[in-house]
């Protein structure tokens, strides 16, 4: 507006000289008036251009206050009256207190029970300062930790492994336990055993990692069958 202001404003002055001078000429020159009419005339131009520019600016002013009225979006009625949507969020299932507590039961008995096996079973054939790590090895499975402790042992060190026996081995923590899928899996039992599975891949470890039965020191048992009898 300031800008349109000041371009109006000089435009208005220069048409005013130059109507102003057109006039003096005209009034001396071409009537052959005195000067001092040409000076009235010079005076009454300037009144009138003036006043045509005060008219023009309120005209041009009260435009560009409409322009900009219309441009707001009008308020309806209606829409006075409606309340906002509430926002939606995803309904999730929630348990029962007693199905939780079934859950955690059966968890905390099949942990209990990798224990036993491998106190049993597995622990026979590593040293016997080794039993903590190894049933420690069981707690963090169950609790998804994938860079698990690792037991620094190599495999001459057991009394006979081999290492599709650690292949049964996290077979069972797998089907037992269900907490990290049969992928991640083959990454803890790496992490678990680095030096004895250090030349073993997870892909090898994940085709032979199933409940086909292959005699082995520490036997790949079915989910169905106990792990001790």
């Amino acid at each position: 507006m300031n800008m349109t202001k000041y371009v109006s404003t000089n435009i208005y002055l220069m048409m005013t000289l130059f109507v102003c001078a057109i006039s003096y000429i005209y009034v001396v020159n071409g009537l052959k008036c005195h000067a001092v009419l040409g000076v009235c005339s010079i005076g009454i131009e300037g009144v009138i251009s003036h006043s045509v520019y005060v008219v023009l600016l309120s005209m041009c002013k009260e435009g560009m206050t409409r322009h900009k009225t219309s441009a707001r979006k009008p308020v309806v009625s209606e829409d006075l009256g409606k309340k906002p949507m509430p926002l939606r969020t995803e309904e999730q299932e929630v348990l029962p207190v007693q199905e939780i507590d079934a859950i955690e039961t059966n968890r905390q008995a099949a942990i209990t029970q990798c224990k036993e096996y491998i106190r049993k079973v597995v622990a026979q054939y590593f040293p016997e300062k080794l039993m903590p790590q190894l049933l420690h090895l069981v707690d963090e499975y169950a609790n998804g930790i994938i860079s698990c402790t690792p037991i620094m042992i190599a495999i001459n060190d057991t009394k006979g492994l081999r290492p599709i026996d650690f292949y049964h081995l996290i077979w069972i923590l797998w089907t037992r336990l269900n907490t990290l899928d049969r992928r991640v899996s083959c990454r803890f039992i790496k992490n678990a055993f680095p030096v004895i599975l250090e030349n073993t891949n997870e892909e090898t470890i994940y085709r032979k990692m199933n409940d086909t039965y292959v005699k082995c020191t520490i036997e790949n048992i079915p989910k169905d069958e106990p792990l001790i009898t």
